[in-house]
């Protein structure tokens, strides 16, 4: 004969906590399964050295801040350091340095000059946003940009590196047919 207790509010509510939390673990250990055990595809996580911002949804840019170049860039008599990202692009014009290029203003927001040679876009995405104080490649006219303004996505655009911010204003404010050197810092 089994012997039972009558049911009281307080074991009653007992029994719902115990049922609740079993509930929650067992929810959370199968939220956290693996889910190439089931057969289905996995998605890598996102890294902080890669950015999706203004890249279309199949494309991401790749910026490796771990192993950048350090670039020294002279314009109007003073000198900026700048960062080439570690991207084929990049390492591309990281070979032709030393260059001198003479730069343009372009819609207000960019200063332009032309490569004498291209450079590769193999292995990068097809386009990009660049964000502000950032160094580009448009492939289309084989230009280097200096970015100190919001241009939006453009096909074509290869982020390849970085301005530091005091470097702003003084790009900004260089007339049309300024000359830049930029060359491996020391």
């Amino acid at each position: 004969m089994r012997h039972t207790q009558p049911v009281t509010r307080a074991s009653a509510t007992h029994c719902l906590v115990l049922a609740t939390l079993t509930l929650l673990l067992t929810t959370a250990c199968a939220s956290t399964a693996d889910p190439a055990a089931d057969g289905q595809p996995t998605t890598p996580p996102t890294t902080s050295s890669q950015s999706t911002v203004g890249a279309s949804p199949d494309q991401t840019t790749t910026e490796e801040s771990d192993s950048m170049t350090a670039v020294r860039i002279s314009v109007a008599g003073q000198a900026i350091t700048g960062e080439l990202h570690d991207n084929p692009t990049a390492d591309d014009l990281t070979r032709q340095l030393p260059l001198t290029l003479t730069f343009r203003d372009l819609n207000r927001v960019e200063k332009v000059a032309e490569l004498p040679q291209p450079l590769t876009t193999d292995g990068v995405p097809g386009g990009d946003d660049p964000a502000i104080h950032d160094i580009g490649y448009y492939a289309p006219s084989r230009n280097l940009v200096l970015y100190y303004g919001d241009v939006g996505y453009w096909d074509g655009i290869v982020r390849i590196g970085r301005l530091p911010d005091e470097a702003l204003d003084l790009i900004q404010q260089q007339p049309d047919g300024f000359t830049v050197t930029i060359e491996r810092a020391p």
